[in-house]
């Protein structure tokens, strides 16, 4: 009769005694907590995010608007404008 094929892993024999405890993979140290942010430091920040957030959404009006413009043929510069 065919024998079993040589298993890599030995059998866990729960009879011999003490087991070993612990892992031995060395991991890296969790990162250190974030530093908490103030009032003032959030309200900056939403600040900022709310201005870039303004000009992003204007600049992209502005480029669409022109190329629809200049889809139907109209440019700028078929008007004058004169200050009095």
């Amino acid at each position: 009769m065919a024998q079993p094929l040589p298993v890599r892993k030995q059998a866990v024999d729960l009879a011999a005694g003490p087991r070993k405890v612990g892992s031995r993979i060395r991991r890296a140290p969790p990162p250190p907590p974030e530093k908490k942010l103030s009032a003032a430091d959030i309200r900056e920040r939403e600040a900022w995010v709310m201005g870039v957030g303004m000009s992003a959404v204007a600049l992209a009006l502005m480029v669409i608007l022109l190329a629809a413009a200049h889809w139907a043929g109209w440019t700028p510069s078929n008007y004058v404008i004169s200050l009095k």
